[in-house]
């Protein structure tokens, strides 16, 4: 079955459906390509994503998996799975650990599937592993990146360094300048700000004290640009009337213009959500605000330019990093992290 895997013809990947994650999953993209090539490779992407994407190098088609749209209920789900059938694909490999995406492709006909045995799904694939557990019977956390690397040992992919990247193209680029240039962005070192976070409120930092960390870059010549995705409004919106300044913000933006601007950024000020991952494979220098989860999912020290800030606490009785969407007590964990410390590690990585 190993030679079958490493000899498929047209492979199709599920890539994660989180911004973050799925910029972490660039560096198994690349691996893949090095062995497929780009013309026998797929990828099947939430619509969200694929403006990260644009202009890659890995994949000869991106196909959005609209969950949300055309593709929402039972009826979408099967009109997807007969898109997929009619391409024939014999591997797939599935990054995300749901049994829905197994589904997926059992419907779609991709004839071998190869994923994590996890959510029940086991009797869907016909290769995979465990996840890593620790002498408690425990899931032993580690970089996401390293656990998309992991899943694709399995096959026996030559190894390939775990390097996330994104792609920026000519055009992107120029409205990327454009759109600096309309927000008066010029000057001065560009420091982009994102204040929200679509996991929960647990990784919020605060929007006024996002705003003093902003006024006080401002007043040493930065130049602001808030950025926000959807249902992120709120935050920004509330950093906005704390503040002493008002900022441009991305509004109207599309994410790949976002992240054309990101690359041209100083420095990427975020709490622990998909900006700092963007930073990080455009080789930008981010301070990133960390509280209540655990940073071996995403610490990439080797690659990673920039400080992640974060402040060890007692939250009895629960456990820190609690990997909660809503912090239970007192949010104490972000509490702790001082305006004048996120000044002093952005004033160091500007300077």
């Amino acid at each position: 079955m190993l030679r079958a895997l490493l000899d498929a013809r047209n492979v199709v990947v599920r890539a994660p459906n989180a911004l973050g994650d799925l910029v972490m999953a660039t560096g198994a993209f690349a691996r893949l390509a090095a062995h497929y090539g780009r013309d026998r490779l797929s990828l099947v992407c939430l619509p969200a994503g694929v403006p990260l994407l644009q202009g890659n190098s890995w994949f000869r088609q991106i196909l959005a998996y609209d969950r949300k749209g055309k593709h929402k209920g039972l009826s979408g789900s099967l009109a997807f799975a007969r898109q997929l059938r009619q391409m024939q694909f014999d591997l797939g490999i599935l990054l995300p650990n749901s049994l829905g995406s197994a589904l997926q492709f059992v419907w779609g006909g991709v004839r071998q599937r190869v994923g994590y045995y996890k959510e029940g799904r086991s009797m869907f694939l016909h290769a995979g592993r465990k996840r890593d557990r620790d002498a408690r019977g425990k899931f032993v956390p580690k970089y996401t990146g390293q656990y998309f690397m992991d899943l694709l040992d399995v096959i026996g992919l030559p190894p390939a360094p775990m390097v996330p990247s994104l792609p920026v193209t000519e055009s992107e680029t120029q409205a990327a300048i454009q759109a600096i240039a309309q927000r008066d962005l010029q000057g001065g070192p560009l420091v982009v700000v994102a204040p929200g976070a679509a996991f929960g409120p647990s990784k919020l930092w605060g929007a006024a004290r996002f705003a003093a960390v902003a006024d006080a870059l401002a007043a040493k010549g930065a130049k602001i640009l808030l950025s926000f995705g959807p249902g992120e409004e709120a935050t920004v919106d509330a950093m906005q009337s704390a503040g002493t300044r008002q900022y441009a913000t991305g509004k109207g933006l599309d994410l790949s213009t976002l992240k054309a601007v990101m690359q041209r950024a100083a420095l990427v000020l975020t709490n622990d959500t998909g900006p700092r991952h963007m930073a990080v494979a455009l080789g930008r220098p981010v301070v990133c605000i960390m509280g209540p989860n655990d940073p071996r999912y995403s610490a990439l020290p080797e690659v990673e330019k920039g400080e992640v800030i974060r402040e060890p606490v007692d939250c009895s009785p629960y456990t820190w990093p609690c990997q909660l969407k809503e912090c239970p007590i007192d949010h104490r964990c972000m509490q702790a992290i001082t305006v004048d410390r996120v000044v002093q590690a952005c004033s160091k990585w500007l300077g």
